[in-house]
């Protein structure tokens, strides 16, 4: 594996299955621009440049695909969802 290969493990070797739903968390807080969200996440996904309406597309998955539209309103209120959750 190349030196490059390395360092890109290292910088996401984080990410991973078993804390999928923190890191939905701190996004759908990026996506807020919510204050409590911690500089270091911010700069994280600031550095993924990455357009939360490509997110969003993703998530939705193909086109053809039925049933899993979803929007921005909804991705936020799901964060309002658990937020309520979190500290309830």
């Amino acid at each position: 594996m190349s030196s490059s290969k390395n360092l890109d493990t290292k910088k996401t070797s984080f990410l991973n299955k078993s804390n999928s739903e923190f890191i939905e968390q701190m996004y759908l807080k990026f996506i807020k621009n919510d204050p409590e969200l911690p500089q270091s996440w911010k700069d994280y996904f600031k550095d993924l440049d990455e357009e939360s309406n490509l997110v969003i597309k993703a998530i939705n998955g193909p086109s053809w695909q039925r049933n899993k539209k979803i929007d921005k309103n909804i991705v936020l209120e799901k964060y309002k969802n658990l937020e309520k959750k979190t500290f309830s």
